[in-house]
């Protein structure tokens, strides 16, 4: 395992689990409407486990002898979206996380708990992108 190239994709993917947080947090201010309440639920929850997923990445970061590196580079707007529009920009957003923390999986294979810790991660990841999959289809 090339720990520098681990300890880069962890950063990278805290930063990007940072990023998502905030995302979800500003979208949960701008839904309106009948489905507001269960969405708005739906997004804090995951703005909190994005959270959660940052804090794993960054201890597990440093356990490896690395140091977190945080910058939130992304500006958010209060552009109005629909509730069809914030999904949207979700299942992207979790659709991308499976894809970089596969990517992290390649990287770790050959070290047991490393590969567990990540396949968790790839496991959560997916289940969030079927779940806005399932609130985007129309029956």
């Amino acid at each position: 395992m090339e720990k520098q190239k681990v300890i880069q994709k962890l950063n990278d993917l805290l930063n990007y689990e940072l990023a998502g947080a905030v995302r979800y947090l500003h979208y949960s201010f701008m839904v309106f409407g009948l489905r507001r309440i269960p969405v708005v639920e739906h997004l804090r929850k995951e703005a909190m486990e994005s959270f959660g997923h940052a804090t794993k990445l960054g201890e597990k970061i440093t356990a490896l002898g690395g140091s977190p590196s945080v910058s939130l580079s992304e500006s958010l707007k209060g552009k109005k979206k629909t509730v069809e529009q914030i999904l949207e920009e979700s299942l992207k957003h979790e659709t991308n996380a499976v894809k970089m923390y596969s990517e992290l999986l390649k990287l770790v294979e050959d070290d047991i708990v490393l590969d567990a810790f990540v396949r968790d991660f790839v496991g959560e990841e997916q289940s969030h992108v079927e779940e806005v999959e399932k609130m985007l289809r129309e029956s």
